[in-house]
C-alpha cells in the first residue's frame, strides 16, 4: 500500500495534467472562468510538488540516493507541461522550473533580466489573483499562488499564452460591429441612390439652366452613393468569411501554386518574387482557398509597398518550419512600415496607401487566427523593409470565425 506522501504526490501530479488539459480545453473554446480554475488548480499542485524537495533535504543522507532518483520523474512530467512555470524567491529573484519556462525565457535556470511587469506581478500579486500581461509581443494569462509550511514558502508563477484567444475575441467583436453599421449604412444608402436615379429621370427632358444643374448634381450624388457603397461592401467582406473546412495539403506545392496566381496579377508586374523552401515542406490540415486568400492578401500589401522603391522592386516568400509549427515569410523592400502604425497595421480601417480601404491585412489575419495560428510583423531586416510571418500550428485545434 502507498505512503501517504507517496499518495498525496501521486494525486498532485494527477492535478497538474488534468489543470493543464482542462486549461487547454478552456483556452480553445474561450472559457474565461474555466481557464481560471484550471490556473489556480495547475498553480496549486504544482507549487505542492516543488515543496517535497526542501524536506528530501532534511532526510539522512542513505535515503538521499533513493529520494534523489525519485525526483526525476517530477522534473520529467513538469518538463512535458506546455505552460511556462516559475518560481519565485525574495533573494534569487525568478527560477525556471520546467521545460517552457527555459525556452521561453533563454535560460537554464534563475531568469537574470526578467519583464518589468513580470517581476512586479510576481513579488506583489496576490496569490489566487488572475492577471494578464504582455511581454515578447504576446498576452499571458498570470496565475500565482503560494504555499506557506513551518520550513519554507514556494510562490508559483504559471503563464498562459492568450494571444491568439484574444486576437480572436477582438476579431469576432469586429465582425460583429461591421455586421450592424454595414447593414444600416446599406438600408439607408440604396434608397439614397435610388431616388437620385428617379429623380434624374424626371429631369432627364428638362431644358432649363436650373434642370441642367439639378442632372449635374444628381449625377454626383449617384456616383459618391455608388462609391459609398462599394466602399463598404469591402468592410462587409470582413463580416463574411466562411467557416474554414481543413484537409491534408503540401504547403510546398501550395506556395508554388500562390506565386503563380500571384504573378497574373496586376499588381505583380514589374515585381521581382523570390521563393525560397525547404526539400522537406510538411503537410498539414488547413482550408486551402481561405489560406490562399491570406497568403495573396499579403503578397499585393508587399507589392504594393514596394511602388516607390528605387531599383528592383522585390518580394521574398520563404518558409521554415520543426516539430510544432510552420512560419511562411513575406518581406519586400519598399516604403516599410512607419513605427507609429507598427501596432496597428492589423487593425480595420488602418492603411498607409491613398487608395487602401485597410482590409487586406485585417482579413488575413483572421484566416490565419481561424485555422489556430498567427499573422504577425517583424519589422525590418537587413536587405528588407517589411517582414510578415504567416504562422500555423503542426496540430491546431480550428478555433473557427464565429
Amino acid at each position: 500500500m502507498a505512503s501517504k506522501p507517496r499518495l498525496r504526490m501521486i494525486v498532485a501530479l494527477a492535478g497538474v495534467v488534468a489543470a493543464s488539459v482542462l486549461g487547454t480545453d478552456a483556452l480553445q473554446r474561450q472559457l474565461w472562468a474555466n481557464l481560471a480554475v484550471s490556473i489556480l488548480l495547475f498553480v496549486a499542485c504544482a507549487a505542492f510538488l516543488l515543496m517535497v524537495q526542501p524536506r528530501v533535504r532534511q532526510d539522512p543522507p542513505a535515503a538521499e540516493a533513493g529520494r534523489g532518483k525519485g525526483a526525476q520523474p517530477l522534473t520529467a512530467m513538469l518538463d512535458q507541461i506546455p505552460i511556462p512555470l516559475l518560481r519565485f524567491d525574495p533573494v534569487q529573484g525568478l527560477q525556471a522550473v520546467n521545460r517552457a519556462a527555459r525556452d521561453l525565457f533563454a535560460t537554464d535556470d534563475i531568469v537574470r533580466e526578467p519583464p518589468p511587469p513580470l517581476r512586479e506581478a510576481a513579488a506583489r500579486a496576490e496569490p489566487g489573483a488572475p492577471g494578464v500581461l504582455s511581454m515578447f509581443g504576446r498576452t499571458y494569462a498570470v496565475g500565482i499562488s503560494e504555499i506557506v509550511t513551518d520550513a519554507d514558502a514556494v510562490r508559483l508563477i504559471s503563464l498562459t499564452d492568450i494571444q491568439s484567444e484574444v486576437r480572436m475575441a477582438e476579431a469576432t467583436a469586429l465582425r460583429d460591429l461591421l455586421r450592424v453599421l454595414s447593414h444600416e449604412i446599406m438600408n439607408s444608402l440604396t434608397p439614397v441612390a435610388s431616388l437620385a436615379g428617379t429623380a434624374r429621370d424626371y429631369l432627364s427632358g428638362e431644358t432649363s439652366a436650373a434642370a441642367a444643374a439639378a442632372l449635374e448634381a444628381l449625377d454626383v450624388l449617384s456616383q459618391r452613393a455608388s462609391g459609398l457603397a462599394r466602399f463598404v461592401e469591402a468592410y462587409r467582406a470582413m463580416a463574411r468569411l466562411p467557416e474554414p473546412v481543413p484537409r491534408p495539403v503540401d504547403i510546398g506545392p501550395l506556395l508554388r501554386d500562390v506565386v503563380r496566381v500571384f504573378e497574373q496579377s496586376l499588381v505583380a508586374k514589374a515585381v521581382s518574387i523570390e521563393l525560397e523552401l525547404p526539400p522537406d515542406c510538411p503537410s498539414l490540415d488547413l482550408d486551402e482557398t481561405l489560406l490562399t486568400q491570406a497568403l495573396l492578401n499579403v503578397l499585393t500589401n508587399a507589392a504594393e509597398a514596394t511602388s516607390t522603391a528605387p531599383g528592383t522592386r522585390r518580394i521574398r516568400l520563404s518558409l521554415t518550419h520543426d516539430r510544432n509549427e510552420v512560419r511562411v515569410f513575406i518581406a519586400d523592400n519598399g516604403c516599410g512600415v512607419p513605427d507609429s502604425l507598427a501596432e496597428q497595421i492589423f487593425h480595420a480601417f488602418v492603411t498607409t496607401k491613398a487608395s487602401g480601404t485597410g482590409t487586406g491585412l485585417n482579413l488575413a489575419r483572421q484566416i490565419a487566427l481561424a485555422h489556430g495560428g498567427d499573422l504577425v510583423f517583424l519589422g525590418r531586416d537587413r536587405d528588407w523593409s517589411a517582414v510578415f510571418a504567416l504562422i500555423l500550428r503542426v496540430s491546431p485545434k480550428l478555433l473557427g470565425l464565429d
